[in-house]
């Protein structure tokens, strides 16, 4: 499926952020983030109203529908997914983008490897590395969920600045980085998850766009359903 100059909506729901977003061509319109106690299932839709409202825009005016489809929050990802299923059961088509590529698009205007976080538990957190040349990305090593401390040898063959991001971008430059100047958190204000991040993500994944149908979230890890039947079934 191609597009020129599309029209996007984001949605970010794999986090603590509600957030949604609409750009063309590359130029964001419009966003609007929530950091809130309501669940993610009573904001979106509202939110998603009120972007398009706010545009002058309808849903016939967008081409294509994206989301944040994991790693994440299991409740926070199946909300967003359905949403822009619904969505597009208006006819349009969509594409699920990686969480942590969409945090690394926030900030890929600084040139070097952005490695976005996000914890998981105690000790283990999901990450991915990405190269940026100050406007694109391409991966350098794959979204993955580990240790910690993994993190520092998945970085030590590399030769230039790296930017950490993500809801443990701070604590972990202390922990893992903290005598190495090359590596530096990301500002507070760009660390959290953004729809227009979604966008901008979606737009290297237009190839990708497809019906809802196909819109399935990546959790990286077994969800507790399957390791309640995993555990079942070693009985």
């Amino acid at each position: 499926m191609t597009f020129e100059s599309p029209c996007l909506l984001g949605i970010d729901t794999s986090g603590k952020i509600a957030s949604c977003a609409i750009m063309r061509g590359g130029v964001l319109l419009g966003e609007c983030t929530f950091l809130t106690r309501l669940t993610h299932s009573q904001i979106i839709l509202p939110t998603v109203r009120r972007t398009l409202a706010d545009c002058s825009l309808t849903l016939s005016d967008i081409d294509l529908f994206a989301v944040a489809a994991g790693p994440g929050s299991y409740t926070g990802l199946r909300i967003g997914i359905a949403a822009v299923k619904g969505l597009c059961a208006l006819g349009k088509p969509c594409v699920g983008v990686s969480t942590l590529e969409a945090l690394a698009y926030n900030v890929c205007a600084a040139k070097g490897l952005i490695i976005p976080l996000m914890s998981a538990r105690q000790g283990v957190a999901y990450f991915g590395g990405y190269l940026s040349d100050g406007g694109s990305l391409e991966s350098f090593f794959a979204d993955r969920v580990g240790e910690e401390s993994e993190i520092p040898a998945l970085v030590s063959g590399f030769d230039g600045d790296v930017i950490l991001t993500g809801d443990c971008a701070q604590r972990l430059k202390s922990e893992l980085f903290a005598n190495d100047q090359r590596v530096r958190p990301a500002p507070e204000n760009q660390r959290m998850q953004s729809a227009a991040g979604v966008c901008m993500a979606a737009l290297s994944h237009l190839d990708e766009a497809a019906g809802g149908e196909a819109l399935g979230a990546r959790y990286l890890q077994d969800t507790m359903a399957e390791k309640l039947r995993d555990r079942e079934a070693r009985r």
